[in-house]
């Protein structure tokens, strides 16, 4: 059903509600309008305003189809009422509101700033000081809901609460999104805690003290776009930008890598940008086993090491004091940066429940981490020796048969993956049988038992599997010929190398998991960290 009000000439549109429209005339009157049964438009003059009160333009609907709510000026004091559609009568209720006030009402009750008055309270009823914890977002019966905060420091914060007499209560949890205060006295609010499971839900007075909460209308998924990906112990974790705000996204796989489980934010919003400006190797990201992962941000004061994942809360933060350089290698609370100046080359340590420091800085060489050892060219040809991070030494020195000093390393398990420049010869030492196995050179990453590289000239993602100690290679995805970004290992593909599987992203942007098919390696300690006290207690136990 519809119905036309044709606004008379001289007067201007201000607001409607219901079926009735507000307009002010050139003398700054205001008048309802209704459409009559015979098409005509009916004019009804607004009385009660006082005299020389002037509406400031704010005109606020509410949980009512009979009121408008108005605020004017007189003798420069704002004050706020409402009008009453039926019979255009207006009633003053606060003064002294300010500019901008926060007007929520309903047939019940009218809240300016954060004070309440009945509407059928005797006139000249002065509006009580009234508690609730956020914004107000809509009168419902005898209550004021609350919710959408501008900081929130835990899930707790994006609760719909319910404030009436000083008391409040959370009636609908994750209640983080749009709302609408609707004519019938009601509220309309999206919720939910992932964006695979967020609805409309209509909010109701019921009886007694109670409501009424029903989802009517399920919000489709959103698609963010994705950044960055990062695949570790069986979780794929997705870095993007969904509704203004990048964090990362996790999704839990089975031992074949399909998803077992819903999408769930795994890491703060973050503010700072991960990449610098034409930055073809970015983001940079490096999953570290542990649930967590490292990410490379440029401030002011230079490049941070950032580490992420436990929580959505906090994350930990260490300057390298450089800038323009790159991410290496992590595991656990261990990450490597090589800096953008000459010979920089740095190890950040973020153990749980404290903030990151540097364990080492050293003269760059070729580098990689795993556990708590840091792996480095030896003194000799082929040689690669491992310092213990914890120890502060030394504590090994294995023979790789490379013919040269190593200009790349990484380091998953046991392996070892060495090469001699960009043309190779490259190959990979199993410090668990002494064998060395000849693999192809070229950008590759290091997986527990075999090695992905990307052809940039094909577009072909390679596995090479060479945990038998015989290699053989097989293409296991053809990526985009257009680039969606450039950041090869973690930003067009990622690769798990805690024992699982690959993912890629496709040209429509989405993400792509591929079984690798090698046998993960048995479970191993890399690092421990425990409590600082001399030994476990029944009070105090590891």
């Amino acid at each position: 059903m519809t119905a036309t009000v044709t606004i008379p000439q001289g007067q201007t549109y201000r607001a409607m509600s219901g079926w009735s429209v507000l307009s002010q005339d050139a003398d700054g009157a205001l008048h309802v309008l209704r459409a009559a049964a015979d098409g005509a438009t009916t004019d009804l003059p607004v009385t009660g305003l006082p005299p020389g009160a002037q509406p400031t333009g704010t005109y606020v609907t509410g949980g009512s189809v009979r009121r408008l709510a108005v605020t004017y000026t007189l003798d420069g004091t704002a004050s706020t009422g409402l009008v009453d559609l039926a019979d255009g009568t207006f009633r003053t209720y606060a003064t002294n509101v300010g500019t901008g006030p926060s007007l929520t009402f309903n047939d019940r009750w009218l809240v300016v700033n954060r004070k309440s008055v009945r509407v059928d309270s005797a006139p000249g009823t002065e509006p009580a000081a009234v508690s609730f914890p956020v914004n107000p977002l809509a009168v419902v019966g005898d209550h004021i809901l609350s919710g959408r905060p501008e900081f929130s420091s835990g899930d707790a914060d994006l609760a719909l609460t319910a404030v009436s007499l000083g008391t409040r209560r959370a009636i609908l949890d994750y209640a983080n999104g749009a709302h609408l205060a609707t004519p019938d006295g009601g509220l309309l609010t999206t919720a939910g805690k992932s964006s695979g499971d967020r609805h409309v839900y209509r909010v109701l007075p019921a009886e007694g003290d109670d409501f009424s909460v029903e989802p009517v209308f399920t919000v489709p998924p959103s698609r963010a776009k994705v950044d960055g990906l990062m695949l570790a112990g069986g979780e794929l974790l997705m870095f993007g930008e969904a509704n203004g705000n990048a964090a990362a996204y996790v999704v839990p796989l089975d031992a074949a890598g399909k998803p077992t489980g819903p999408q769930v934010r795994r890491s703060p919003y973050l503010a700072t940008s991960p990449c610098l400006g034409g930055d073809a190797a970015c983001p940079q990201l490096e999953a570290l086993g542990d649930g967590r992962f490292a990410f490379l941000s440029t401030g002011t004061d230079g490049e941070n090491v950032h580490v992420a994942g436990l929580d959505t809360v906090t994350y930990s933060t260490e300057p390298t004091g450089d800038s323009g350089g790159r991410l290496g290698t992590g595991s656990g609370r261990y990450v490597l940066y090589n800096g953008g100046s000459a010979g920089v080359q740095k190890v950040t340590d973020s153990p749980r429940g404290t903030d990151s420091e540097t364990a080492l800085s050293r003269t760059r060489t070729a580098a990689a981490i795993w556990g708590q050892r840091l792996w480095t060219p030896g003194g000799t040809q082929g040689s690669v020796v491992a310092y213990d991070l914890k120890a502060k030494r030394n504590v090994s020195t294995v023979n790789t048969g490379a013919p040269c000093a190593p200009s790349e390393l990484q380091a998953v398990n046991t392996w070892l993956y060495w090469t001699c420049g960009s043309a190779g010869p490259a190959g990979v030492h199993d410090r668990a049988t002494g064998r060395n196995i000849t693999v192809p050179a070229g950008p590759v990453r290091l997986a527990d038992g075999y090695l992905l590289r990307e052809n940039r000239t094909t577009h072909e993602l390679q596995l090479t599997d060479f945990h038998t100690g015989t290699p053989t290679t097989r293409t296991v995805a053809v990526l985009p010929t257009a680039d969606q970004n450039t950041g090869g290992n973690s930003g067009r593909w990622t690769v798990d190398r805690f024992g699982g599987n690959i993912a890629y992203l496709t040209g429509e942007g989405k993400v792509a998991l591929v079984t690798a098919g090698v046998p993960t390696s048995p479970l191993a300690v890399t690092e421990a960290q425990t409590d600082p006290q001399p030994v476990p207690t029944i009070a105090n136990p590891w």
